[in-house]
């Protein structure tokens, strides 16, 4: 499994302080059959220095930890990206190899939980005539996107990517984030899954526990695009659109064997 969406570099942003807290986050990566990691550093959040965002000095990082991977036995690979905070410069800066992936045509975007970005619609345009897509991270965070999630529809329509946190699906924030994620998975609103691990505690690696989650109450091919989607990324291709149906979910399997076996 690829995980596309994470923090795991040492003491570079938020995520973990110690190169031996990386490690013991990825062993719970490697035992969840995770194989490679998109590291993706925060780039010019108002919360984060961007001091350490030099490609080289993180190459170097990079190199190290999957040197502690090897020597640890840990089978997984991990790339080097960015969660880019949106500001209306992203068209400008697009121009970094650190803040693009699958050889330059996909962007992970953040927004401000609670405030509607302005402008944002021209300034994903002309990163697409550029031709990069935006990736939207974790939407369902988004108040604005929790007070109308058909925005969503409507993002799809316009080729934006849509990634969805593996926390969000198994309740780690709160519950109306739960709610509100169980509503995108039903109206297929996602192309992605991440863990967005920042953490050996309550920020762990879980996309293992979520792909579960979801192949339980929808069954094994929303899974397997998934999964398809996160190596289209890293080469670049085109994602595929998820089409669950309401026939798929768990209830209205359970509500279909009822209802046969009263013919």
């Amino acid at each position: 499994m690829i995980d596309f969406h994470n923090h795991v570099l040492p003491n570079v942003d938020d995520g973990p302080k110690t190169i031996n807290e990386s490690l013991d986050m990825l062993k719970t990566a490697y035992s969840q059959g995770i194989s490679e990691v998109v590291n993706t550093i925060h780039f010019q959040h108002p919360k984060m220095h961007d001091k350490n965002v030099d490609i080289d000095f993180l190459k170097d990082k990079v190199n190290l930890l999957n040197q502690k991977l090897r020597d640890e036995k840990i089978n997984i690979k991990i790339h080097l990206a960015a969660e880019v905070f949106y500001l209306p410069n992203l068209s400008e800066i697009s121009s970094n190899p650190l803040l693009t992936i699958g050889n330059g045509k996909y962007m992970l975007v953040e927004f401000t939980n609670n405030i509607y970005p302005n402008d944002y619609e021209k300034i994903f345009f002309d990163l697409q005539m550029k031709d990069i897509s935006p990736i939207i991270a974790h939407p369902e965070r988004y108040r604005f996107i929790q007070n109308n999630v058909d925005i969503l529809e409507d993002w799809i329509k316009k080729g934006f990517i849509i990634q969805i946190d593996a926390g969000s699906l198994l309740g780690y924030f709160d519950k109306k984030t739960k709610k509100i994620v169980e509503l995108i998975v039903e109206k297929s609103y996602f192309h992605l899954v991440g863990s967005d691990a920042h953490n050996n505690k309550k920020r762990n690696f879980c996309l293992g526990p979520a792909y579960n989650l979801l192949k339980k109450k929808y069954g094994v091919k929303i899974i397997d695009t998934l999964k398809k989607n996160a190596k289209l990324l890293l080469i670049g291709e085109k994602l595929e659109e998820l089409n669950i149906k309401q026939s798929d979910s768990m209830f209205s399997k359970i509500k279909s064997k009822f209802l046969n076996r009263l013919k």
